[in-house]
């Protein structure tokens, strides 16, 4: 350990950068419980402290980077410093411009059936956008973007060792554990509950209620965590070949299910096959009989499980009744994919006049979602749920731009490095290619997708040498 971080060559602008991103966090919190107040005009406690915490961020961010570019010399590229520079000045001019007082749009409201409106009506909202709330979305949008701009054009320059990412790896191997048992200490009666509904023993409450969230604001975040695990476990693995990633796979995956976050769930599945199948195809010359039996006993899960899942589908509950009402609870009958259809109509109204070009601003978007009245939804902040349409809405037509160039870039650092370590990239390769398949109908995970996992990819193909995983894995 030692060694390791002495071989990190650790500087004070690195201090700076922890500082910063650490008062990122807070700054968050206390601004989305901000945004809970009606009249913004009020002081309060949530409000001081996300100023405090954006002054230290936004002049710690300043501090980093000065040192870097100004004293350290760090070589960086003027095209994407540019390209950001000149997306953030050009949002940061759209949160301005945006009307300050109350002013009124069409919204589709998605209504409790209780209520006396009908579902789906557009109706309109009045809405109030401050400078107070200026000041927080300039500085979470100055924030996200110094972050992203980081980690795609200065931290890859900075870490040379390749053990930097087993090491985050463990890290977020102990923050999930945290997490899991964390939630087994506050939400026992849950786990008891949910199993009990599982089971048919009693569903007296809908599962829904039941979802495990541990100390995250909401389960599908929880479960998206324990994927971000499960994804380093097959990272780990290709760095340095130990049993223990692929229990803790599999651990991760099973505590993923009490989260009851649909999409992870299923993405988490398609990851651990896909890793299944490639390793399988790696070895399958030097371990004939044991791929063969591993083959068949694969199929015959899969032909099982497809069996006892589609079948009541084909049938209406005919056949296997218990576990097509189980699908059904648990799939909301596809209410969770209407429910975004309406948000995704919603964004549609909010930019259909005259904001294609540049959209209405970072983190605006979720001021104009709020007053949906969403059936059980008491969230804070409100996504759009699909970080395209985010980038079109916060952003327009040229963040959107942006976004897919990037997309296409990481794309082709992600092939053109495959000879250079293939297990290690692909592994890489399914960590981004789940988070992009999730960024449609999702959005507060979409910078998982341009930042987490292309960094390293990128920051492999540029600064290790073909072997380097190779001889690390054989010491």
């Amino acid at each position: 350990m030692k060694k390791f971080i002495q071989s990190l060559e650790l500087r004070w602008s690195d201090l700076l950068l922890l500082v910063s991103f650490l008062a990122f966090i807070p700054f968050l919190i206390f601004g989305q419980e901000f945004m809970q107040y009606q009249d913004p005009s009020i002081v309060s406690f949530p409000l001081w402290a996300s100023i405090v915490f954006a002054v230290i961020m936004v002049g710690c961010g300043v501090g980093y980077l000065y040192y870097e570019l100004r004293i350290r010399k760090t070589k960086y590229n003027p095209y994407i410093a540019l390209t950001f520079a000149g997306l953030a000045l050009l949002n940061l001019i759209t949160i301005f411009v945006q009307p300050q007082e109350q002013f009124t749009t069409n919204i589709i409201r998605w209504v409790s059936p209780e209520s006396t409106r009908v579902v789906g009506d557009v109706e309109p909202v009045h809405l109030i956008v401050t400078p107070i709330h200026k000041f927080v979305f300039a500085s979470e949008m100055i924030g996200a973007g110094f972050f992203i701009y980081v980690g795609v054009s200065l931290f890859p320059k900075r870490f040379k060792n390749v053990k930097f990412l087993e090491y985050v790896g463990y890290a977020l191997y102990a923050l999930v554990f945290v997490m899991i048992f964390y939630s087994y200490i506050t939400e026992y009666q849950t786990y008891i509950a949910f199993i009990k509904y599982l089971t048919g023993a009693d569903r007296s409450v809908e599962i829904m209620y039941l979802r495990v969230q541990s100390f995250i604001l909401h389960p599908n975040a929880f479960g998206m965590v324990c994927m971000l695990g499960i994804i380093f476990c097959f990272i780990n693995q290709s760095i340095r070949p130990k049993l223990f990633n692929y229990i803790f796979a599999g651990y991760f995956f099973i505590s993923m299910i009490f989260s009851l976050c649909k999409t992870g769930l299923l993405l988490s599945a398609l990851i651990i096959l896909a890793w299944y199948i490639y390793r399988l195809v790696v070895t399958y010359k030097e371990h004939k009989k044991r791929n063969k039996i591993a083959i068949i006993v694969s199929a015959s899960i899969i032909l099982v499980a497809a069996v006892v899942i589609g079948v009541p589908y084909l049938t209406k509950g005919k056949v296997f009744g218990k576990i097509y009402e189980l699908i059904k609870s648990v799939t909301g009958e596809g209410l969770s994919m209407k429910l975004r259809g309406y948000i995704w109509d919603n964004c549609y109204l909010l930019v259909k006049d005259g904001w294609w070009l540049i959209g209405r601003g970072f983190g605006v978007i979720n001021l104009f979602l709020k007053p949906m009245n969403l059936v059980s939804h008491e969230e804070v902040v409100f996504p759009t749920h699909s970080s395209f349409l985010n980038m079109l809405c916060e952003g327009g037509i040229l963040f959107l731009l942006a976004y897919f160039a990037f997309i296409i870039y990481v794309a082709f650092v992600i092939v053109k490095s495959y000879k250079k370590s293939p297990q290690f990239v692909f592994a890489v390769a399914l960590g981004a290619g789940a988070f992009f398949l999730y960024s449609f109908i999702e959005t507060i995970h979409y910078l998982m997708v341009i930042f987490l996992f292309p960094i390293f990819v990128i920051y492999f193909q540029n600064k290790e040498e073909p072997q380097q995983i190779e001889n690390i894995v054989k010491e």
